[in-house]
C-alpha cells in the first residue's frame, strides 16, 4: 500500500477561503471512492498549513489516479484556484505504508 502526501502552504490572509475549497474537494472524492483524509496543522510548524493523505493499493492505482487527474478540465481549475490561495508550491510524498493503521 502507498500513501500520498501533499502539503499545502495556505496564504495566512486565505485561510478559510483555502479550507473550504479544500474540504468541498475532499469530500467530492471520498464519494467517489477515493480513500484520503484532509488535515489542518493546528500547532507547530511556520504558518498555516493543510495536509491531504491519499492511500492507494499499489503504485499502479496511484499512477492511474495521476494519469486521470492530468486529463481532467475540473482538476486544472482547482489547481489553478489554489495556487491562488497558497503562500508557497505544494510539497508532494509518495510513501510506502509499512504498518497501517488498524481498521
Amino acid at each position: 500500500m502507498y500513501m500520498q502526501r501533499i502539503t499545502i502552504f495556505a496564504n495566512p490572509e486565505k485561510v478559510g477561503e483555502l479550507r473550504a475549497l479544500l474540504i468541498e474537494r475532499a469530500k467530492a472524492r471520498q464519494a467517489a471512492g477515493m480513500r484520503l483524509a484532509l488535515t489542518e496543522m493546528v500547532a507547530g510548524g511556520h504558518g498555516p498549513q493543510f495536509t491531504v493523505n491519499v492511500l492507494f493499493n499499489d503504485l499502479a492505482a496511484f499512477e492511474e489516479a495521476r494519469k486521470r487527474d492530468q486529463a481532467d478540465g475540473d482538476f486544472q481549475k482547482f489547481v489553478g484556484k489554489l495556487t491562488s490561495l497558497i503562500r508557497k508550491p505544494n510539497n508532494f510524498d509518495l510513501l510506502e505504508v509499512i504498518v497501517p493503521m488498524p481498521g
